[in-house]
């Protein structure tokens, strides 16, 4: 997919040591009560808090709201933050991202990606590719790892979405139990099929042959940033 925040919806390459069972009976359980609020730094991911209109908090972070600077101060070195550069050379489109490779929220353990406002850092993100050393990826892009200046000159970026990748497999019970019927499903090939919530500004990917992914930006963006790039990469070629 083109969208930098939908690199995650390729979970099924993603190799995690997994300890299924204590995860799967934490998920199972009844859920609390919905969301409102602040939500605690250790909030499960089924808790969604929606202290405003359009606006959203997931693990302790705003969005939008948050930066990379708090972000790094959170996680320290156990945050990897990197600029991809997609296919097409010096045109390619440039992506900031971020994540934390073992997560765990409300006892539910897994990994976590970040995505920052590329769109408000363009500028920035054109002149540090040019500046920062870049490895190439199995998808065709390079990976540019931040320097510690870049860190630095990048750390007000805003926060505009969040990937977490569980341990536990998920499923369809699992999912209506903690979130209700989605507003939306939509299929994307034979493996992937996405449940939408736009209230809660939640897309949840269920990979047949690997792992699920939700995906959570502010519901004010949800549109542009989670369901238009998913109707494009869905629509008929």
């Amino acid at each position: 997919m083109k969208h930098p925040f939908l690199f995650a919806l390729a979970a099924g390459v993603l190799s995690l040591l997994i300890a299924f069972a204590p995860a799967v009976w934490r998920m199972a359980q009844p859920p609390p009560p919905a969301a409102a609020g602040t939500a605690p730094a250790s909030a499960a991911p089924w808790q969604v808090a929606l202290p405003a209109p359009g606006r959203s908090q997931v693990f302790g972070l705003d969005l939008p709201g948050s930066t990379l600077a708090q972000a790094q101060q959170r996680w320290g070195d156990e945050l990897a933050l990197a600029l991809i550069a997609g296919p097409g050379g010096n045109g390619g489109t440039l992506a900031l991202e971020g994540y934390v490779e073992r997560f765990e929220a409300g006892g539910v353990g897994g990994r976590l990606l970040l995505a920052f406002d590329a769109e408000g850092a363009a500028a920035a993100l054109a002149r540090w590719r040019g500046l920062l050393p870049g490895v190439p990826t199995a998808s065709g892009a390079r990976r540019h790892a931040l320097s510690a200046p870049a860190r630095a000159e990048l750390g007000g970026t805003a926060l505009v979405g969040l990937s977490f990748i569980a341990s536990a497999q998920l499923s369809a019970e699992v999912l209506t139990a903690r979130f209700g019927a989605p507003a939306e499903r939509i299929a994307g090939g034979e493996r992937l099929q996405h449940w939408l919530y736009p209230a809660l500004g939640l897309a949840v990917a269920l990979d047949a042959q690997g792992r699920d992914v939700l995906q959570y930006t502010a519901p004010a963006d949800f549109e542009r940033r989670l369901v238009a790039p998913l109707r494009a990469a869905s629509a008929p070629r």
